[in-house]
């Protein structure tokens, strides 16, 4: 037997690419699987105190604060989190072409950006798969809500959702519950919906606050602990209890004996005569020489973001007569409203959001404005402004050059501010538009492989969008003024500013039609017989829920059809 012939490579242990290898091994045992990816981290309990550790005495608690020290962050051709979640630094790998800046950054790192997310899965509303059909807008998924129904179901037991199934059958019906209550609110969170319970509806949307439905343990779950509310979900969960996928990537390994070879960048795929599938071409870039390997599978399966898997797609000059590899590059844009709630909330004690309020996710206004979806802030004034900050603010008079407060007075003031600080926040939908795309630059990264150029935009629906989201998150705020004594509410007008919420879609998206799509309905490739596409650059629309769990969705159904065909 060829030790480099597998019946399945697949490229990127994310969480794509490792329940892709569990769910076929589940199907068929004796199949040869090959997980290959860039990252080199480990996976054990000390790989994840390690990043416990670089968190703490980081300087600046941020996302990429956990990982910066991974040696694979050192030469630019594994980019992981020091760009993550930072535009500028993203910079470094992005070649960014305009007009607008991408602001959503990944990590290339075994288990993929589930390390640092904030573990919200909420599931996509029916309506997201059909907007063509709904609003006269963007195009219909090939696959119906019912159609992946099932699906969803399997990945909240795959991942280990907590949720409540009567906060949420009217917007998302499910056949079954989720496989664990929902994270219990906070002290300060059931202030808030307390405070919410007689607001009624804006512009005849009731405002509904609800739990969100997150991949974190409400109660011992698959061997993980119950969430411990260390409240740094982002960037990195000390206990386990957020489901990252390093989960699947060590079940594949140890479970079902899975190959898993890291610190393996695949350069590039090429065709080989007579055959469906490509040659994988990478470089183990932790070995002295870096030389190219190549192994093949009678399946490939590209498990990458929506970044990674067009460039690959390209550089290997594989077939793109549909022109849409890279094209449709989508994001949600994300800001918030902030202010003081009337009376102590004492954020930071669980996770950085438990509540949320979905109702605005779907309405008629779709076919000109894009929807929201919102979220209760447990995380004080998240990144509009830090604790740091708000110190900074009542000790140093900047103007004046001396200290405004110390000792006592500024403990009490601190105290008085921190302790009451809480935000609303908004992440719109993006429409997919051809021009929004990945293409290759020029510029080459430490193993010669060319960076991404990314073009970007937003357009008037987005930014109707965000101004539709200022507009009703301020006339919450404005009701909490009234009856719970909030203050200091702003920004008072939208601004047009945003932040990426790193859910980069779209790029290779699935249809029926091969002349303007990349995949069909089942992952396969239109142009390739053998080559198969996972993770959420299929997707034909971002909808407004946070891609994770329609992702995995997906990933199951493609590993059974995958599966099937052993």
């Amino acid at each position: 037997m060829d030790p480099n012939s597998y019946d399945v490579v697949i490229v990127g242990a994310g969480v794509a690419g490792a329940l892709c290898a569990c769910r076929i091994k589940e199907a068929k045992p004796q199949a040869r699987v090959l997980l290959l990816d860039a990252g080199d981290n480990g996976l054990d309990e000390g790989q994840r105190a390690a990043f416990v550790d670089a968190y703490q005495v980081s300087a600046s608690k941020n996302v990429p604060s956990p990982y910066a020290a991974l040696p694979n962050n050192k030469d630019g051709y594994a980019p992981s989190s020091d760009g993550t979640g930072d535009p500028v630094a993203m910079n470094r790998y992005y070649v960014e072409n305009g007009p607008d800046l991408f602001k959503s950054g990944f990590q290339r790192m075994v288990g993929g950006s589930t390390w640092a997310w904030r573990g919200n899965s909420p599931r996509f509303m029916p309506s997201d798969f059909a907007l063509k059909t709904r609003f006269g807008i963007a195009v219909d998924w090939p696959l119906t809500y019912n159609d992946l129904e099932p699906f969803y179901a399997q990945a909240e037991n795959e991942l280990g959702v907590s949720g409540n199934r009567t906060e949420w059958d009217a917007l998302t019906p499910r056949s079954t519950d989720f496989p664990m209550p929902g994270i219990v609110a906070s002290y300060g969170d059931e202030l808030v919906r307390a405070a919410l319970a007689d607001i009624g509806p804006i512009d005849g949307t009731q405002v509904t606050v609800v739990t969100t439905p997150q991949a974190r343990n409400s109660e011992t779950y698959q061997g993980r602990s119950a969430c411990q509310g260390n409240s740094s979900c982002i960037p990195i969960c000390p206990s386990g209890a957020k489901y990252d996928a390093s989960v699947h990537v060590r079940r594949a390994r140890d479970v079902h004996d899975v190959e898993v070879r890291t610190g393996c960048t695949v350069t590039r795929l090429v065709p080989r005569p007579g055959t469906a599938s490509p040659t994988v071409v990478f470089r183990d870039w932790t070995t002295t020489d870096r030389a190219e390997q190549q192994v093949s599978g009678t399946h490939v399966v590209l498990a990458l973001n929506a970044i990674e898997t067009p460039k690959l797609w390209l550089i290997s000059g594989l077939d793109n007569r549909s022109d849409q590899v890279g094209r449709n590059l989508m994001d949600h844009l994300a800001e918030e409203v902030v202010g003081l709630f009337g009376q102590p909330v004492f954020p930071f004690r669980g996770p950085q959001s438990v509540l949320s309020i979905e109702t605005f996710r779907d309405g008629d206004w779709r076919r000109t404005t894009g929807a929201f979806r919102m979220t209760i802030g447990n995380d004080g004034w998240g990144r509009f402004e830090s604790p740091g900050a708000a110190l900074d603010k009542l000790m140093w008079d900047p103007t004046g050059t001396r200290l405004k407060h110390y000792g006592q007075d500024l403990k009490h003031r601190l105290e008085e501010r921190v302790t009451r600080m809480m935000r609303i926040g908004y992440s719109t939908e993006q429409l997919p538009d051809s021009a929004n795309r990945v293409t290759l630059s020029d510029q080459r990264d430490g193993l010669d492989v060319p960076r991404p150029k990314i073009s970007y935009k937003i357009d008037d629906y987005s930014k109707r969008a965000l101004a539709y989201g200022h507009s009703v998150a301020r006339r919450i705020w404005q009701h909490l003024e009234d009856t719970a004594g909030a203050e200091e509410v702003e920004p008072l007008q939208p601004t047009m500013k945003f932040n990426g919420a790193g859910h980069p879609m779209g790029t290779t998206r699935m249809g029926t039609d091969r002349s303007t799509s990349v995949v069909n309905a089942d992952g396969l490739s239109h142009a390739h017989s053998n080559l198969w596409i996972v993770g959420s650059s299929v997707f034909p629309t971002g909808s407004t829920a946070n891609p994770t769990l329609t992702l995995a969705a997906l990933t199951l159904r493609t590993a059974d059809k995958l599966a099937a065909t052993l």
